[in-house]
């Protein structure tokens, strides 16, 4: 390990702006305080970076609206990664199974004054479960609950330089994931293997864990766009592609591509040419200022141009940020729906995800891009194109 590493991924001054940018959100609606139990919060606000969080009813963080110091519960094994990276909070340890989670986060509630009044609970959190949701809201009684995980998740959609710098190094760990793509593959290798091939470059390069496995699929299952590496081996022929992110200091930067193993069929490059025409016809209709949803609407405009409506069944792509298991996603959906207004400093990736269920063939083309005062920077490496190995 290298001497100089500091634990602390960013320092006190951002964790006390993005609190108080906390405070003000809860203020506009109407909440004294909020109860946290997703890690992405518990990382983003207090700088607190352990993988704890998927036993359910070991961590909390409560915050109060007047800015006083949050209170962060964890168990009591878990103090060292408390003492290594937690940059501001009063962290409260616990003997996990000892006592409920709900009955120590009611004395926290008190100690800060909130009881009884209006709360956020980040209901909407993959580690706030309806068990434990239901004995927060009994220990809570008397304070009115709202949702607040989408609120707090608004802020984590502009990401602050030091975050950006964070996504950049991620990106060199996915492109070590894409050399590995486009030059490892052959047939009589396992997607299994060619997962291993990726992931091994990666993390020999620098990657922290990915929030998601690498997504592999080939030959006839190549439609399955979120496909798990399976024994499969690999056919002259086959169409292969994969999705995966490099990760540092949990921000991510996602990317993907298909090759082929050999040559391509005639439907495959049918396939691949309009996604391709329509990927970059999405794209450019991102720009500070515009709606978000114009994007995929552009997206979708160019697939039906192409010929190839029917193979786009997915979401144009998603926003990125700090992320843990099992997602990488923020609150940010790139679909025809969303009304929501680009901005400089938003991560992103977006694709042309196609699926031909008729043909059995999935073509997978993306990349990570950051918005800027003018337009987008391209991150990743990725081929928007057929690649043949």
């Amino acid at each position: 390990m290298s001497e100089n590493w500091d634990f602390q991924a960013f320092p006190r001054a951002e964790h006390e702006a993005r609190l108080a940018r906390a405070c003000e959100a809860l203020a506009r609606h109407g909440l004294a305080g909020a109860v946290c139990t997703a890690p992405e919060l518990l990382y983003y606000f207090t700088g607190y970076e352990a993988h704890t969080h998927l036993a359910i009813g070991s961590q909390a963080l409560v915050l109060s609206a007047d800015g006083a110091t949050p209170v962060l519960i964890i168990r009591d094994g878990d103090v060292p990664q408390a003492d290594e990276t937690v940059a501001i909070a009063k962290v409260r340890p616990f003997r996990y199974g000892a006592v409920p989670l709900s009955q120590l986060v009611a004395g926290a509630v008190s100690n800060l004054k909130l009881t009884g009044k209006p709360l956020g609970l980040d209901l909407s959190s993959i580690t706030t479960t309806g068990a434990l949701a239901d004995a927060l809201r009994t220990s809570l009684a008397g304070s009115p609950i709202t949702d607040c995980f989408a609120m707090f998740g608004r802020l984590r959609t502009v990401l602050s330089e030091s975050e950006i710098a964070y996504v950049r190094e991620a990106m060199g760990y996915a492109n070590a994931g894409l050399d590995a793509l486009y030059t490892k593959p052959r047939a009589g290798m396992s997607e299994i293997e060619v997962a291993a091939e990726i992931e091994y470059a990666m993390r020999s390069a620098g990657s922290d864990y990915p929030p998601i496995p690498t997504w592999t699929a080939s030959g006839p299952r190549s439609h399955c766009q979120h496909g798990q590496a399976t024994p499969r081996k690999l056919c002259e022929g086959d169409l292969l592609h994969c999705e995966f992110s490099g990760t540092a200091r949990r921000y991510q930067c996602v990317t993907m591509g298909s090759v082929v193993i050999g040559s391509p069929s005639a439907r495959m490059t049918e396939i691949a040419d309009g996604g391709a025409a329509a990927f970059w016809a999405g794209h450019d209709k991102i720009k500070p200022g515009e709606r978000i949803g114009d994007a995929e609407q552009a997206y979708f405009d160019a697939l039906e141009k192409h010929g190839i409506g029917e193979c786009g069944v997915m979401r144009f792509g998603v926003g990125t940020s700090a992320a843990y298991p099992p997602v990488w996603e923020n609150q940010i959906s790139i679909q025809i729906e969303n009304d929501d207004i680009w901005q400089p400093g938003m991560v992103f990736y977006i694709h042309s995800s196609l699926q031909s269920f008729k043909d059995r063939i999935g073509v997978l083309f993306g990349s990570s891009f950051v918005v800027t005062e003018s337009g987008t920077e391209r991150l990743d490496a990725s081929q928007i194109e057929l690649v043949s190995v």
